[in-house]
């Protein structure tokens, strides 16, 4: 295994734990799994094998290219555009059995049009706004406009879903936002199916709805971060998870560094007295975000240390005064453990003030993944 530069460690085994204990917790609720921007991070193809293994066999993705490459890669079942597809796309989306997402009542009727002209069927499912306010048909249409939807030629309703877009916190008005925003996609399909018409699977819930709110009752739920051992936001954890992402590095130089010389670009730290400075063979390029200057930690031989100066393309610089020994090619635990010491994902995240979906969705493909059990 060629571990040179900076790699990332997947676990499968630590994948199908959390899938188990999730199943455990949902109980008859189907899932739907999300596995865009290339699983998170994780290698879409990879865990979208792993879920299928499991019986998972609905899919979440943002676009068609991600949806064409785990046909290429042989997964079946259903695949779900989570976005609006550009019409260009549409043929291939059809040819692919993609489902698209039909985002307002303008776009379902041009999408009924090129279907009746091209002598097809669409597999489609309407995305409600509830109150995000990103994509969707407005929830409080009418009951006109909603026989009007469900009821195109050419457009096969496969189910309707919207997302919650505060379920991850426990601030009082938006947990209240958050019922109102699941009573708004109810009433919605209540009015469909009081017109004789097929809603089809109903989901609300992504990861933090289906573990704040478990009195919401859908056919599907769709997890993102929940399958990857970590959190955003306040969640009740409701079961144990293990970290399924690891991020490493090496060491390519070390050397001592006298008192009061500035490092890296900007001059941004100087040394206080003598020290012994590390370069990573990591920077902002594969990953490692250039805004986590000055509040970064790694670890080394089980010691863990600060990153110093400003986060370059390719390297970074780091402490190891007080580690013995620490020598070039040394591995360097970015996010992960080494002996004692741990930087979770949720951690790392709060350094950039982010989450650990971004981090680990924008971890580049120079830094190569290793899938272990």
């Amino acid at each position: 295994m060629n571990k040179s530069r900076c790699w990332v460690e997947i676990s499968l085994s630590n994948l199908k734990y959390n899938v188990r204990q999730m199943l455990d917790y949902v109980g008859d609720t189907k899932t739907l799994a999300i596995v865009k921007a290339d699983g998170y991070g994780h290698g879409a193809v990879e865990v979208a094998r792993t879920l299928s293994e499991m019986g998972i066999h609905d899919f979440g993705v943002a676009c068609v290219e991600e949806g064409k490459v785990l046909r290429e890669a042989g997964i079946k079942g259903s695949i779900l555009i989570l976005s609006y597809v550009d019409q260009q796309d549409w043929m291939s989306a059809h040819e692919l059995g993609l489902i698209m997402s039909v985002v307002s009542v303008e776009h379902a009727e041009r999408l009924s049009k090129w279907a009746i002209k091209n002598n097809i069927t669409v597999e489609c499912e309407v995305k409600l706004d509830t109150g995000m306010r990103r994509l969707g048909v407005n929830a409080e249409e009418n009951e006109e406009v909603i026989r009007h939807l469900y009821s195109l030629p050419n457009i096969h309703i496969n189910g309707t879903y919207t997302h919650l877009c505060c379920a991850d916190s426990f601030v009082e008005d938006d947990k209240i936002f958050t019922r109102i925003q699941n009573e708004r996609f109810n009433g919605f399909v209540n009015k469909v199916r009081k017109n004789g018409l097929n809603p089809g699977r109903t989901h609300v819930c992504a990861s933090s709805g289906v573990l704040n709110y478990p009195e919401f009752k859908h056919d599907y739920f769709r997890p993102g971060f929940m399958l990857y051992g970590y959190t955003v936001g306040d969640i009740v954890e409701r079961y144990d998870t293990k970290p399924v992402l690891a991020y490493y590095s090496k060491i390519e130089y070390v050397k001592t560094v006298k008192a009061n010389e500035g490092i890296s670009y900007g001059r941004l730290y100087f040394t206080d007295k003598d020290r012994k400075i590390a370069t990573v063979s990591c920077g902002y390029a594969d990953g490692y975000p250039r805004n986590l200057t000055g509040k970064a930690s790694v670890i080394i031989r089980g010691h863990k240390v600060p990153v110093v100066g400003r986060i370059c393309m390719d390297q970074f610089m780091v402490d190891v005064t007080e580690i013995p020994d620490v020598s070039v090619e040394d591995k360097v635990t970015l996010i992960g453990r080494d002996q004692n010491e741990v930087i979770t994902m949720e951690e790392f995240a709060s350094w950039g003030d982010s989450v650990g979906s971004e981090i680990a969705s924008r971890i580049m493909p120079r830094a190569k993944r290793h899938y272990i059990e």
